[in-house]
């Protein structure tokens, strides 16, 4: 019995995604609290009811995820090998833009002071079961279409993957340090393009800038280098059930250096096999300080 557990952040389209794995020919069940998965899988498993495929959502509504609290889902995981858990997230920003759009109120919001902070304690409650989710999905820049797409490649591919997925991003220490990924590489030692008046308009994906951020030795050393290792340890996460693996290059203002290094990253992943998802987080944000 195939089963998919969904789980995330709040507002980073967990409703979605069940309905696009219901499209999908998948039994659903919305809003089930923790406690109540193991018994009603295991009740599914003993009956007669023909049902090989089913997806659920839990999440910080059933106050399950307190801290101090053993979960009986990641036991029931750890002894049942067609159970996958796929946490859906979104940067803090985005979560917040999308509340106050729909006007909804956060599950946390009468415990906390106001709706950033409700959405980063549900942050820190859900962080292990982020670690141990089998995919993460990163809903802040795609839309309902490109996550059907994920979807079905993840189900069309699972049983032949051989690689993990992996997510690579730019970011500007100066817009704040990524708090999820499992890999964050600091290039701020480069010389900054920001400092060339015909560069400073440009960007990383610019091949103008891009030449010279890798004119230095050192830059090609440093690339060499975190790519050796990259080809190293991310085939490792398979071993420990992790198939998306998210890296992080950070610069200062997220427009010049960690934009080419994040873009020749993915390039050279995704000539190795890699399902590659590249994402620069802060190249249209202001660059008047460096």
């Amino acid at each position: 019995m195939k089963t998919i557990i969904i789980t995330g952040m709040s507002g980073a389209g967990k409703s979605q995604a069940i309905q696009i794995l219901e499209d999908l020919g998948f039994f659903c069940i919305d809003n089930l609290p923790e406690q109540l998965i193991v018994t009603f899988l295991n009740l599914c498993k003993q009956s007669a009811s023909g049902i090989d495929k089913i997806a659920l959502v839990t999440d910080i509504r059933g106050d399950i995820f307190l801290d101090g609290k053993t979960s009986p889902l990641e036991e029931y995981k750890d002894h049942e090998k067609d159970v996958e858990i796929l946490f859906l997230d979104a940067e803090d920003e985005v979560l917040v833009a999308r509340y106050q759009e729909t006007r909804r109120a956060h599950p946390l919001a009468e415990c906390s002071g106001n709706l950033l902070e409700a959405i980063q304690k549900e942050r820190r409650t859900l962080d292990h079961f982020r670690e141990i989710a089998d995919v993460v999905i990163d809903t802040s820049n795609i839309k309902v279409a490109e996550l059907r797409r994920k979807l079905r490649a993840l189900l069309k591919k699972e049983e032949h993957q051989t690689k993990p997925w992996v997510n690579i991003y730019s970011f500007g220490f100066k817009h704040a340090s990524p708090s999820s990924a499992d890999f964050v590489f600091d290039v701020r030692f480069l010389p900054n393009p920001f400092y060339k008046k015909e560069l400073r308009e440009l960007t990383g994906e610019d091949q103008a800038v891009r030449d010279y951020v890798m004119s230095s030795t050192k830059a090609k050393v440093f690339y060499d280098k975190l790519l050796d290792l990259l080809e190293y340890v991310i085939p490792q996460f398979t071993n420990v059930s992790k198939n998306t693996v998210e890296i992080a290059i950070g610069c200062t203002g997220g427009q010049h250096r960690s934009v080419t290094f994040a873009w020749l990253l993915a390039e050279a992943l995704k000539e190795k096999g890699y399902e590659t998802r590249l994402r620069h987080r802060d190249i249209t944000k202001n660059r008047l300080e460096q």
